[in-house]
């Protein structure tokens, strides 16, 4: 597929060029969050405790694959901005010198993992009876990270060269093979199954995306001839990529942190946790899936020198994500109790996520707003703003309060709710006044 026959959103309709980004975008954030709920699913039939261990080795995993994380948003956002300027060469080039960065970057975290993971998950509010839970699953997931973590990274830094398509189908893959893995993985053997299931159908779904780039099959190319090293092009991206690590890690360390915070009350409300956590990751996909289209919108339009119409397709995707987010939290928040008893059969922890999922839903609101924000002010290259915002909404705000409303203040395990609702509401804030100055449509990458 060449460059040249792409729809080039540049030009005509916002929503029409919005929707032709956003539908394979929400169908594919269905399908990459959808082995986490399936995950949360079985683990369900093995009890709180393995639920537990489940939530304590991802909180891990998130602060580690930040990195990655910003490496992809680094890497869409240069894709982006040459598919825009319609240099083919340059974007074929990026790519490439992102693959060869994300590889080293999970094959290096993976390795950390393992070396570490008992430390680790002791720092994260592992206890005396969860340890050796949690130690069974981790080992697994560090050891498989890179088939973990492929298939978004690529996923986004295609989506970003307008292919959403292409993630749509790694994802479908991903996702029909843990359909049929898991349940035989689990029930033949347990927890150690539901880690296999992750990474066996992630490889799967990283193979073929690889693929389809060696193939030519995509709008960017991943071209073997030419392997190399391009210090320039890396640093380009890694310039973009170290503010981003630490606006990525800071949410993601803010989790480790409230989950450790939260472990404190008993393996059932930090099953409570990872089950509401898990619900309103898949509940947000609609408003997750048209906030995807904003790098692309915002990258390729600054690429084509049209600031303004940058600007005018953030608007609508925001609106679009609100109203569609709205209406989802709402049915969320009524329908929880029914909801809940899908993931769990302790009477303790579907009282205790149905209270979560009630508290958090207007904070949720305020989240989706701040994730157009983000991925508009990081598909112009700015991660330096987001990160700032990040550090003072979560660091300054929701960490502080979290521990003084639950603990000194006497909130208990509300304190941490009300805590987290808060920073959403001041971190959509900042980014709205952000937004608006402007200074994001002059940004060179």
């Amino acid at each position: 597929m060449n460059l040249n026959h792409q729809r080039d959103i540049s030009q005509g309709s916002l929503a029409r060029n919005i929707w032709g980004l956003a539908w394979p975008i929400t169908v594919s954030q269905a399908l990459f969050l959808l082995p986490g709920v399936y995950d949360a699913l079985w683990l369900g039939q093995l009890g709180p405790g393995a639920q537990a261990a489940a939530e304590l080795t991802m909180s891990v995993r998130f602060v580690m694959i930040s990195v990655l994380m910003a490496l992809s948003l680094a890497s869409g956002a240069v894709v982006a901005r040459y598919v825009g300027a319609k240099d083919q060469d340059g974007a074929n080039l990026a790519v490439l010198q992102a693959v060869i960065l994300m590889v080293t970057a999970a094959g290096s975290l993976g390795l950390a993992g393992l070396a570490f993971a008992r430390p680790l998950l002791t720092l994260a509010g592992a206890d005396a009876t969860t340890l050796p839970l949690a130690l069974r699953y981790a080992r697994i997931i560090f050891a498989g990270l890179i088939a973990m973590e492929m298939v978004p990274s690529l996923g986004f830094t295609i989506n970003a060269a307008g292919a959403p398509s292409v993630m749509l189908r790694m994802t479908l893959l991903s996702t029909g093979t843990l359909l049929v893995a898991e349940p035989l993985l689990v029930r033949w053997m347990g927890l150690e199954g539901a880690a296999l299931a992750l990474i066996g159908s992630n490889g799967l779904g990283m193979l073929w995306g690889l693929a389809v780039l060696i193939s030519g099959r995509a709008p960017v190319r991943l071209d073997l001839h030419n392997l190399r090293l391009d210090l320039p092009m890396m640093g380009r991206i890694l310039r973009v990529a170290l503010p981003a690590v630490v606006q990525r890690g800071t949410p993601n360390l803010t989790m480790s942190f409230l989950t450790r915070l939260i472990s404190s009350y008993g393996a059932p409300m930090l099953a409570a946790w990872m089950i509401a956590r898990r619900i309103f990751g898949f509940a947000l996909i609609p408003s997750m899936g048209v906030s995807g289209a904003t790098p692309a919108m915002v990258g390729q339009n600054l690429g084509a020198a049209q600031p303004e119409r940058a600007a005018r397709s953030v608007s609508l995707i925001a609106r679009a994500a609100l109203l569609v987010g709205g209406c989802v939290l709402g049915l969320l928040a009524f329908f929880a109790p029914q909801i809940v008893t899908l993931f769990s059969r302790d009477a303790e922890t579907i009282a205790a996520s149905t209270h979560v999922i009630r508290f958090l839903s207007i904070g949720q609101f305020c989240f989706v707003l701040s994730c157009v924000l983000d991925a508009a002010q990081s598909g112009a290259g700015d991660t330096l703003s987001p990160m700032i915002i990040n550090l003072i909404a979560l660091w300054l705000i929701q960490v502080p309060l979290a521990y003084l409303l639950s603990q000194p203040v006497g909130l208990g395990v509300d304190g941490i709710w009300l805590a987290l609702v808060l920073g959403w509401a001041l971190q959509s804030a900042l980014m709205l006044l952000r937004f608006r100055q402007g200074r994001w449509k002059l940004k060179r990458i």
